[in-house]
């Protein structure tokens, strides 16, 4: 009989994997996030996590393989099922008026995060949006999509020490 690891096991053993290019052609500590999975493992459905749950499975148990070779298709089609399904969870997350504002706030800047990244993949249409141009009112930083997963959890990680701290 095999032993079921716990969700935050399962996460901690996928995030603490070497950091790589991945389907997105980018690292995978800008792709994912310990934000994104505590978000969705405390207020997705119970199928939304099993979904989430068993693509950190599926990305876990493929053999390993050399970087410099790229990423295999295996490994980018797994990875990008496992990106989309927490993306499905966030946005059901934003509009789950149950769910404490704080987090869907934070939810939400995961997601632009997410689609402004999508935008700046060559090939890459996210439902036609047009090219994302800076606005002349923010800093050049905020529209970068590094900056603004940054800036997601940053705001996760103020959050979590302010529900820590005593009342």
């Amino acid at each position: 009989m095999t032993e079921r690891l716990a969700d935050a096991e399962l996460v901690d053993a996928f995030l603490s994997q070497e950091d790589r290019c991945t389907h997105s052609g980018l690292v995978l500590s800008d792709c994912f996030s310990q934000g994104h999975f505590d978000l969705v493992f405390a207020y997705a459905t119970v199928v939304q996590k099993s979904a989430v749950r068993q693509a950190l499975i599926a990305c876990l148990s493929l053999p390993s393989f050399d970087p410099r070779l790229g990423l295999p298709p295996r490994n980018a089609t797994f990875e990008k099922h496992l990106e989309n399904l927490l993306l499905h969870a966030l946005r059901a997350i934003t509009n789950d008026g149950y769910v404490a504002r704080a987090d869907r706030v934070s939810a939400s800047l995961l997601l632009e995060a997410a689609a402004i990244r999508a935008r700046r993949e060559p090939g890459v249409h996210v439902d036609d949006a047009p090219p994302t141009q800076p606005d002349p009112d923010q800093t050049a930083d905020v529209t970068r999509p590094t900056s603004l997963f940054r800036r997601a959890q940053q705001v996760l990680f103020a959050q979590q020490a302010w529900r820590g701290r005593p009342e």
